[in-house]
Formats: C-alpha cells, sequence, structure tokens
C-alpha cells in the first residue's frame, strides 16, 4: 500500500506542475499578447503570473526532494568510504530536516500574521490562502528529509554497511 500512495503522491505532484505551468505560460503569453497588438492588458495577469511562478517553484523543490536531485555536495560523497558518506547522508539530511522544519514553523507564523491583517491578492482571495503553498511544501520537504535520513541511518547501522 505505502508504493500506491507514493505513486499517487509523484503522480499529483507532477501533474499540479504542468496544470500550474501551463497556466503560466498561457496567462503570461496572453497578457503580452494582448499589450502588444490592442495595447490592453489584464489587471489579473501579472499578479497571477506571481503566484503561478511562486507554487510553481516550491512544487519543483518539493519533486526535486523526493527524487534527492536537491542541491548537495556531491563531489565529496564519492570521495569517502561507504560508511562516513551515509553517516555524512545522514548528518546533511538531518540538518536539512531541521532547516526546512523551521522554515516551515516560520511560514505558519507568516501566514498567520497575513491572515490577521486580512490583505486580499490576486482574485480579491486571502492573500494567506494564496500562500499557503509556503508551509504545505516546506512540511513535505521536513517529512521527505527526516525519511531520508531514516533511511540511510538504518543503512547504516544494517550488518551490509560495517
Amino acid at each position: 500500500m505505502p508504493g500506491s500512495w507514493s505513486r499517487l503522491s509523484e503522480r499529483l505532484e507532477e501533474g499540479l506542475l504542468v496544470v500550474l505551468m501551463g497556466g503560466m505560460v498561457l496567462v503570461a503569453f496572453a497578457q503580452i499578447a494582448l499589450r502588444n497588438l490592442f495595447a490592453y492588458g489584464l489587471d489579473w495577469a501579472d499578479p497571477l503570473v506571481q503566484q503561478l511562478l511562486l507554487w510553481t517553484a516550491l512544487l519543483g523543490a518539493l519533486v526535486a526532494t523526493r527524487q534527492r536531485r536537491h542541491i548537495h555536495l556531491d563531489l565529496l560523497l564519492r570521495l569517502v568510504p561507504a560508511r562516513l558518506r551515509l553517516v555524512l547522508e545522514v548528518l546533511g539530511e538531518g540538518c536539512s530536516a531541521c532547516i526546512c522544519g523551521l522554515l516551515t514553523w516560520v511560514a505558519v507564523q507568516f501566514l498567520q500574521g497575513e491572515a490577521q491583517a486580512g490583505t486580499l491578492g490576486v482574485f480579491s482571495l486571502p492573500t494567506w490562502k494564496l500562500q499557503l503553498i509556503f508551509p504545505l511544501a516546506f512540511g513535505l520537504m521536513t517529512l521527505r528529509f527526516a525519511l531520508q535520513a531514516v533511511h540511510h541511518m538504518r543503512a547504516l547501522f544494517s550488518k551490509g554497511a560495517r
């Protein structure tokens, strides 16, 4: 069952990325065409593209974390023995989980402030709703980094890694 949940989440993330990117490109293209051809623009297009870019960037970071394609010092890991590599992986992923956990907490605090301020964004939606991607993405990245650290810790203490 965990495999099917994993595949479902992968498809949802990647499908949402496709939809967001497609929407962003279409809205940006329409805005450029309207401005250049008809000297007319859509008031909501630029803020919408900004929100779509934000969501696309953070969902992309989430996918990169899942695929282990995030930024890390790969060269160092290739030069050390297998056991030390696992230790460094656990430390790196543990630190990344802590940093993402802190960013999740800060994002929640930020959204609470936005909710209290009551500011409105594109289509008169409350800005805190438009920025829910911050705690969602960082929270899921925290979980993924923590799970990767646990996986490497198990490998470190298994018989094959000695």
